[in-house]
């Protein structure tokens, strides 16, 4: 065989084992589909587990409503301030269109009360004598940054400050929205026994004392001096990493906040002088029983002082449900569209933790359609494939029994 004939040969016969390997390919593709798409089922399903199950202050209204027959809802108002020196002052307020103060908790609270009174039958009405919820719970919140350092009580020890930590001046059941877990003592209790308590995460102990059982130690911040009365830890998942949650905090009471910052009036805008020196919340919550499905949203939004239906100047967020495929299908598309609202708010960390978890649950729902698609495909192409399989065998049996019968 010449040496032309022989070239030829083996192109002939590489073409001939790489068509078989293509037919084989092709008629194993539904059993690849269906690996496919199992993996990505499987891979999506279980990331939205691991997402939601890491955001456990997304599904207290759940938890307040176990062993009960009435559903509640969650939800959180989220407002706006001006800060007169940057993140190193707190949110200062601006007006009844944009902001809240605390002086509109009772308002809210009244409205929210009145509302929840209307579908409650058999008990007392009305608000505790406190002014605190009854039936419901709520609590409000705002932050700024300040420098931290461990109390000396002699001026010849010397401290190396933490700046930049996060402080969140609390109010009403805060411990009630956000389940820490505790490593040492406890929340700062609802009712104000010494208003220069404070509670540690687990970062900024171990910075100062390194250790968790610090218990009756101190702080100072802003030249004020806190004793710690817990130490809790928020949660290392990849999204709390991702929005800061991870760094240095302390929570301090919403009201000792206007006693160690000094604010500076002419940086507040045009608003009355009580206005201008007056701390705005940043984050209102609340979980109320609902009766009927959305209605504690509108609730809330009948309960705010000017708020506007038709141009919202307050954001108003349902959580119970927010991780539902619906919901989060409104919140992604269409794309950008709620990230633009939403430029002119300065949001907590645990909201925006919760809105990332949003953004990525909409990931791997479309790896979950994906999956479902190629699923559908491949016990298709199986179906087809194993219909054309029988006809053959039959086509060869009758073919068989034509031989035997003519012989």
């Amino acid at each position: 065989m010449s040496f032309k004939s022989s070239v030829r040969e083996y192109f002939r016969e590489s073409g001939r084992l790489n068509k078989n390997r293509l037919k084989k390919m092709v008629l194993n593709a539904p059993f690849w589909f269906i690996v496919i798409a199992l993996v990505l089922i499987g891979f999506g399903v279980c990331r939205i587990l691991v997402l939601t199950d890491a955001r456990p202050e997304q599904y207290m209204a759940e938890v307040w409503g176990q062993g009960g027959s009435s559903s509640y809802r969650q939800v959180s108002v989220f407002a706006r301030g001006t800060r007169a020196t940057g993140e190193t002052s707190p949110m200062m307020y601006v007006d009844e269109n944009t902001s809240l103060r605390k002086t509109d908790i009772p308002i809210i609270r009244q409205s929210l009360q009145d509302a929840v009174d209307t579908g409650v039958q058999g008990r007392a009405k009305g608000l505790n004598p406190d002014g605190s919820p009854k039936g419901w719970e709520d609590c409000y919140s705002t932050s700024f940054k300040a420098s931290v350092s461990q109390y000396t009580e002699s001026v010849t020890d010397i401290t190396t400050p933490v700046d930049g930590v996060e402080i969140i001046g609390v109010g009403g059941n805060f411990k009630a929205f956000h389940p820490f877990r505790y490593l040492s003592g406890g929340f700062l209790p609802e009712t104000v026994e010494d208003r220069y308590q404070v509670v540690l995460n687990d970062v900024l102990a171990w910075r100062f004392f390194n250790s968790y059982n610090v218990i009756g130690n101190k702080v100072t911040i802003n030249g004020f001096d806190f004793t710690v009365v817990g130490v809790v830890e928020e949660g290392t998942s990849s999204v709390n990493k991702t929005v800061g949650a991870t760094e240095p905090r302390a929570y301090i009471y919403f009201d000792t906040i206007s006693i160690i910052c000094t604010p500076d009036p002419s940086e507040s805008g045009e608003t009355s002088e009580d206005e201008k020196s007056v701390v705005a919340i940043q984050c209102y919550e609340a979980i109320l029983p609902e009766l009927v499905k959305g209605v504690a949203k509108t609730d809330i939004k009948n309960a705010l002082p000017s708020y506007s239906f038709n141009d919202p100047q307050i954001c108003v967020v349902s959580n119970t449900g927010r991780f539902f495929i619906t919901n989060v299908w409104d919140w992604v598309y269409p794309v950008g569209e709620s990230s633009a609202k939403l430029t002119a708010y300065e949001f907590p960390y645990w909201e925006m933790a919760a809105q990332v978890t949003t953004d990525k649950i909409a990931i791997d729902a479309v790896l979950i359609a994906a999956g479902s698609a190629l699923l559908v495909a491949g016990t298709f192409m199986g179906v087809l494939r194993s219909r054309k399989f029988k006809k053959a065998v039959e086509k060869e049996d009758s073919e068989s029994n034509s031989t035997e019968d003519s012989l």
